[in-house]
């Protein structure tokens, strides 16, 4: 559930025409109620390379795919379903971008490269008074090796541990992000409190193994039970008492594994989510597009649209069906291909195709464990009040005790203190996360009862 930041690869193009365009080249869409800076570096090394930044989300060099001849630039950004379009004049690119049907005149102009990573407030600094171990251990079911850090407290232990499961997205073992880097800052502060934690770099994440862009949730709930099978090989860990803690997608996949696996001891779940994905991402878009100032006429229409398409992958009976009844739907409109298959490159990849069909009930029915659910009231990924509310009904409908439910006043999806809860917030906000959430935590961790 993490916000989508745009993203490129790249082709190889003859180097007469690489020539030509090599360079930085910076422009602003305009998106109605905001405006967004974005810049691709394009460089000539033997072939043709690019790379995307966006500053107000902190992304930088983010790798690109994209073609030049005749002066005609093209990049395309499959993982958000859009497309850059532009021909070269004198020291102009005038373009467009297009995205979900939409298009958004874009002019880009070169410019010097200007690459700022924040160090944030919240950020841990040296010298640490705890241990610190570069690890790695195996994924058996699917034969791969990820690689992580270990932060201990000072002492023979035994101690309390954790494992900590990102958000959705390929990242590193500090949820990395626009210049964020949360799971170093939850570390740092439970460690501090005599708890060790285990942090991971996702798979496809290197040096963690595996080809991230097959996995589903049911994947990575394989490398979080691996990272918490290492923790049980350690003497130094209590394996009486490790517990997961997991933000957004990382919500549901330590339910998945708690379901399966009864020695987990606890569960913390940030934002994760409690409903199936396709009910989710119908809210999150009209919060999203509501925080920007659209109509809510201007939602009405794009939800109208996008909620059938993902009706049609949510009934579908695999991606493929799929694929064909999108085709289908949107022709008749007189929608292009282009388009369709930037809706279907978004909806039908196995991560999306799973995460909008699963529904996590049976996974918090059958965990047994303590488990403490947060939700920020500003979250516009992970609705609290829908979210939560699904939570209550679960516990209620099957009678369960087990789960500790909070709702998180002034918070994003992030857990961050702020104004609209708007994910072009993130960057923008010093607070990396809410120190009562760190709080909270804590607390539950060392006082939860199995």
């Amino acid at each position: 559930m993490k916000y989508k930041i745009l993203i490129l690869i790249v082709f190889l193009l003859p180097a007469v025409a690489m020539a030509q365009v090599s360079g930085y080249w910076k422009g602003t869409l305009d998106l109605g109620p905001q405006q967004l800076e974005i810049g691709f570096d394009i460089k000539n090394d033997d072939s043709l390379t690019a790379a995307l930044d966006v500053p107000a989300q902190g992304a930088y060099g983010i790798p690109a795919e994209c073609s030049f001849k005749d002066n005609d630039l093209i990049i395309n950004i499959k993982s958000i379903g859009a497309t850059y379009k532009g021909s070269q004049n004198d020291e102009k690119i005038v373009g467009t971008f297009s995205q979900g049907g939409m298009d958004f005149p874009l002019e880009l102009t070169k410019s010097d490269r200007q690459q700022i990573k924040k160090v944030r407030p919240q950020d841990p600094k040296e010298p640490f008074n705890y241990k610190v171990e570069d690890v790695s251990f195996e994924n058996s079911v699917d034969n791969i090796t990820l690689a992580g850090t270990l932060t201990m407290p000072n002492g023979d232990g035994p101690f309390p541990a954790v494992v900590l499961v990102t958000g959705s997205g390929t990242q590193n073992r500090n949820e990395e992000l626009m210049d964020h880097r949360p799971f170093l800052v939850v570390a740092d502060h439970l460690t501090r409190n005599g708890i060790a934690v285990l942090r991971y770099d996702d798979r496809g994440f290197t040096p963690s193994q595996g080809d991230a862009s097959t996995a589903t949730s049911a994947d990575l709930a394989n490398d979080a039970q691996a990272a918490f099978n290492y923790l049980l090989s350690r003497k130094e860990i209590d394996h009486d008492n490790i517990g997961i803690i997991g933000h957004s997608e990382g919500g549901t996949i330590n339910f998945m594994v708690a379901a399966r696996e009864p020695r987990v001891a606890f569960i913390v779940s940030l934002a994760g989510p409690a409903l199936k994905g396709c009910v989710l991402l119908k809210q999150q878009q009209r919060d999203i597009l509501k925080a920007q100032g659209y109509s809510d006429e201007a939602i009405d229409f794009v939800n109208a649209t996008n909620s059938k398409i993902i009706d049609i992958v949510e009934q579908s009976s695999d991606i493929d069906s799929a694929i064909v009844e999108i085709n289908r739907y949107l022709a008749q409109f007189g929608t292009t291909q282009e388009t369709i298959n930037q809706y279907t490159g978004q909806l039908c990849s196995p991560w999306m195709y799973y995460f909008l069909r699963h529904d996590p009930t049976d996974d918090i029915v059958a965990a047994q464990c303590p488990a403490l659910l947060l939700n920020g009231t500003k979250d516009l990924q992970v609705n609290a009040k829908q979210n939560l509310s699904q939570f209550k009904r679960i516990a209620k409908q099957h009678g369960k005790k087990n789960l500790v439910i909070r709702k998180m006043k002034g918070l994003n999806h992030l857990f961050q203190h702020c104004t609209t809860g708007h994910p072009e917030e993130y960057y923008e906000i010093e607070e990396t996360i809410a120190p009562e959430v760190l709080e909270i935590m804590t607390e539950f961790i060392k006082n939860h009862k199995q």
